[in-house]
């Protein structure tokens, strides 16, 4: 086994396919590597180093448990997870490999500015959502979740690192674990953790909303001199205002975070979409539009009648909570209105919402496919894409292309369009995303922009063609379907 005094010494070797370049950081888990494969290609290597009491069974055995749960680990493949690309062991010390790519972490990029926008936060919290989400529909957890493990592409897109991590680490120390403390971010750990409890995903959901807390104040939930006393104040402390730190945020976004970071895991969200449907319905609620007739009963003075109607509580409840949808760009004639229930009644248990799942509603229309109105139970076009809730304004949703690795991009203009696209650059062939900050369509490969408001038009080369448009029908039952 390698000692740690002789770490710097593996640079230079030949390791599997890779070479070790460069001793990055020599941590007390073990040592990272810049690293380039036999083709040239730059990754990074993170080593384990498993502790020195370990006789030789047990380190065999933590090797194989560590292998196992890195297989587990590199079948996830989502846009918001760093890819693991492989794994293996050196004299005794398993390592992984990830690529080397221009990253920033999330928390070096508060640091360096004000707070950011509730939109940009939004668009931020559902990608880390997303991610969380697939991870644990596959039985991984993160468990290490924090501002310092969320990077910032040059695409301005949201990677989420060690994932599994923890895990991996305490497989290595398997036999030394019960006299460990927890070795996780005290940033965002939740309480069960730092007692030792059982954890699963509602550690998550906690830690989810200790980074919403940072993203929304630029400071962690809780500080202190000491991890301990850190530790101490997220087992008993409730989390403070973050009206201490800001004022332009409703004041309800303190229950959203506490929810988020209830002490007893019961408590929290279901679901990390659950917390990103939350915060959008205090940062940006959903308005009825204010029809002529409203302006006109609003203008007029109000009537006083000796006797009033009595009405239902529950209706007026339903009443508060219904959206109308006036359709746009049509003669009066064929005007409709849209009506969509954001709940369904009173004393129904509410299912776990996914990130994928967000409940709000916008009034549509689209040049690329224009809704189209027809009788309430009836939903027209082929295969269903997404439901209008499921893609917030100023945000897109993947979906896939049948013979085709990219994906079509549905997209909820500012303006309350939805309009979809291929997304295959008409350059490269590469994928483009949509930049919400922009609002344009952009190529990672080469920088190609497109306007997903003009039908996707060429904003900025080297592409000369627009994308390809997707036909869509937007139906009033809130399906959105192939046209």
């Amino acid at each position: 086994m390698v000692e740690r005094l002789s770490y710097k010494m593996l640079t230079g070797r030949t390791i599997g396919t890779y070479r070790l370049q460069q001793l990055m950081e020599e941590g007390k888990s073990g040592p990272i590597f810049m690293a380039q494969t036999r083709t040239g290609v730059p990754c990074i290597i993170r080593f384990f180093a498993a502790p020195a009491e370990l006789n030789a069974n047990e380190r065999i055995v933590a090797l194989g448990l560590f292998q196992q749960e890195a297989s587990k680990i590199a079948t996830l493949q989502h846009p918001h997870i760093l890819q693991l690309l492989d794994h293996g062991s050196y004299q005794g010390m398993p390592y992984l490999v990830y690529p080397q790519v221009p990253l920033m972490s999330l928390r070096a990029r508060l640091s360096q500015r004000a707070a950011l926008d509730t939109t940009l936060i939004g668009s931020y919290l559902e990608q880390i959502a997303a991610a969380l989400e697939y991870a644990h529909a596959r039985t991984v957890l993160h468990r290490n979740l924090s501002t310092n493990c969320i990077y910032l592409q040059e695409n301005r897109q949201l990677v989420v690192t060690e994932f599994g991590l923890i895990h991996m680490l305490e497989l290595c120390n398997r036999e030394t674990q019960a006299r460990l403390p927890f070795s996780g971010s005290s940033e965002s750990s939740a309480p069960e953790q730092l007692l030792g409890q059982a954890t699963g995903a509602a550690a998550d959901i906690y830690a989810l909303g200790a980074v919403l807390y940072r993203l929304l104040t630029t400071q962690p939930p809780f500080a202190g001199q000491t991890r301990d006393e850190v530790s101490r104040l997220h087992i008993y402390a409730e989390v403070p205002s973050i009206m201490r730190w800001r004022q332009d945020v409703p004041t309800a976004m303190d229950e959203v975070i506490a929810q988020a970071m209830a002490k007893e895991p019961a408590q929290r969200y279901r679901q990390p979409g659950e917390l990103v449907q939350a915060y959008y319905e205090i940062v940006a609620p959903v308005q009825p539009v204010r029809t002529a007739r409203a302006l006109k009963q609003q203008t007029e003075p109000k009537a006083r009648p000796a006797h009033r109607r009595k009405v239902d509580k529950r209706t007026q409840m339903q009443r508060r909570r219904t959206i109308s949808l006036l359709a746009t760009g049509m003669s009066i004639g064929a005007a409709a209105l849209i009506v969509v229930s954001l709940r369904n009644g009173h004393g129904a248990a509410k299912p776990p919402i996914s990130a994928s799942a967000i409940q709000l509603a916008h009034p549509v229309s689209t040049q690329v496919a224009s809704a189209s109105i027809s009788q309430p139970t009836t939903s027209k076009g082929g295969r269903l894409l997404a439901q209008v809730a499921e893609v917030p304004l100023n945000s897109a949703k993947n979906f896939s292309i049948a013979n085709q690795k990219n994906p079509g991009l549905l997209i909820h203009l500012q303006d309350n369009r939805f309009v979809a696209f291929d997304s295959t650059c008409t350059h490269a062939a590469c994928s483009v995303s949509y930049n919400p900050q922009d609002k344009m369509l952009e190529c990672p490969c080469h920088g190609a922009v497109f306007d997903p408001a003009r039908d996707a038009a060429v904003v900025q080369g080297p592409a000369q063609i627009p994308l390809s448009p997707i036909k869509i029908i937007v139906n009033p039952d809130g399906t959105i379907r192939e046209g």
